[in-house]
């Protein structure tokens, strides 16, 4: 009884780290598309492209972290429920929504400021 009990805290454990690694890349990853947004309002297309790539890259991480323990439930390893993993995971794709819009506002706002001979 002991040993599984000792287990199933090394999974909490395990479990709680992960999902506070992929909040911590989803947050970091919507940091700077915030970034990329305030330089888009400055009509600073580059700086924005520059923020949103390093948006994307925060965002690949934290969808590997992902991948990795959705794999394992794939294999038959069962992972528990954690209201933790679900706000990560949900907070990744929040994210990645973000960064998409963030992504196409920033091609709408530079041809939009080529056309009007950058006003």
């Amino acid at each position: 009884m002991e040993t599984e009990k000792k287990e199933y805290i090394e999974e909490n454990d395990r479990l709680n780290q992960l999902s506070m690694n992929i909040l911590v890349h989803a947050g970091n990853a919507r940091d700077c598309l915030v970034q990329s947004l305030e330089s888009l309002e400055e009509s600073k297309f580059e700086k924005a492209k520059e923020e949103i790539k390093e948006a994307r890259k925060e965002v690949v991480v934290a969808h590997g972290l992902q991948t990795d323990t959705l794999q394992l439930e794939a294999s038959g390893q069962q992972i528990r429920y954690s209201t933790l993993f679900c706000h990560a995971q949900d907070t990744l794709m929040t994210a990645q929504s973000e960064i998409l819009i963030g992504e196409h506002l920033i091609k709408l706002f530079t041809k939009l400021d080529a056309k009007m001979g950058g006003l």
